[in-house]
């Protein structure tokens, strides 16, 4: 059986759910590693500028984003 075509109320509460997801992993992130990832990510701020910003090395920031983005991933349900 198919599911019946999305509606826009459908998708909007979907949306919202969505979004409060991805709130709760961001919360389980360090401040550092959930700073970095969304200056880089959300915002597009280049290395230098997130270590500019959280205080870290562009290395050190480079890790925490990647180390976000693995979190991030390994949460996702299945």
């Amino acid at each position: 059986m198919t599911d019946p075509p999305a509606t826009p109320d459908g998708m909007s509460e979907r949306a919202d759910d969505v979004s409060v997801a991805l709130l709760m992993r961001l919360e389980r992130l360090s401040p550092e590693a959930r700073a970095a990832f969304l200056l880089h990510e959300i915002f597009g701020a280049d290395y230098r500028e997130v270590a500019a910003v959280i205080g870290k090395s562009k290395a050190e920031c480079r890790r925490l984003v990647n180390y976000a983005k693995a979190q991030l991933r390994d949460e996702r349900p299945r």
